[in-house]
């Protein structure tokens, strides 16, 4: 009766180490992407104060900005694990109309992971999440000749990322993207240069924060080897 019993058993787990055994390994591929687009500010850089009770749009910091951001890691089947670098060139905001001169720019770095939901395709969507940190720079100087350069600093808490790759033969990819991201500015620093020369800079913690979001859309250019 055991023996019955146990050539079967035994039957099957050969069969079943067989096929793990036959099962071959995800392939494993160097990935980076370029991306350039368009970003659209949304929500408030500073919460509410005395002076602003309804606390200081972004949109009045930056009214848009041009992001350029390097994607770099593995393709592991069909998911990309890595990091990011983007910078932004920024449009200045309301807030510093009358300035002689202004500029705005913005960092981001991070780490981030898209899964690919037809990698093999000719047309192959994806969808990806990340977590990272945001560092807006501002400089401005007025008409008497002071320069101001300020900085906000926090944690992007999250950004969500939905795209199309259309395959440019067999390693090139280029497709659309829609990018929300969602963070927070913790630190704010603050420098002043008179026509008599620098005065201290200070940074501290902001104390009236507040959640912003960033809506970037554009183009992906990826390079799979």
């Amino acid at each position: 009766m055991r023996i019955g019993i146990a050539g079967p058993l035994l039957a099957l787990w050969l069969t079943a180490t067989s096929a793990s055994a036959e099962e071959p390994p995800l392939p494993v591929h160097f990935e980076a992407g370029l991306r350039a687009g368009l970003g659209l500010p949304v929500g408030n850089a500073v919460g509410p104060r005395t002076d602003a009770p309804g606390g200081t749009p972004l949109s009045n910091l930056v009214a848009w900005s041009l992001p350029l951001q390097l994607d770099a890691g593995a393709r592991v089947g069909p998911v990309f694990v890595g990091g990011y670098l983007s910078w932004a060139y920024g449009k200045p905001g309301s807030a510093f109309d009358g300035a002689s001169a202004r500029s705005a720019s913005d960092v981001r770095f991070g780490f981030e992971v898209l899964w690919h939901f037809a990698p093999d395709r000719a047309v192959d969507p994806w969808a990806g999440l990340g977590v990272g940190y945001e560092w807006l720079n501002l400089n401005v100087t007025g008409p008497s000749g002071i320069a101001v350069s300020a900085s906000f600093r926090g944690f992007e808490w999250v950004n969500v990322q939905l795209g199309v790759d259309f395959m440019l033969g067999r390693n090139w990819r280029l497709g659309p993207f829609v990018q929300a991201r969602v963070g927070q500015y913790d630190t704010g620093s603050l420098g002043v240069v008179t026509p008599q020369g620098a005065e201290p800079s200070a940074t501290s913690d902001l104390p009236s924060k507040s959640a912003h979001a960033w809506i970037d859309v554009g183009l992906r250019l990826g390079f799979l080897l």
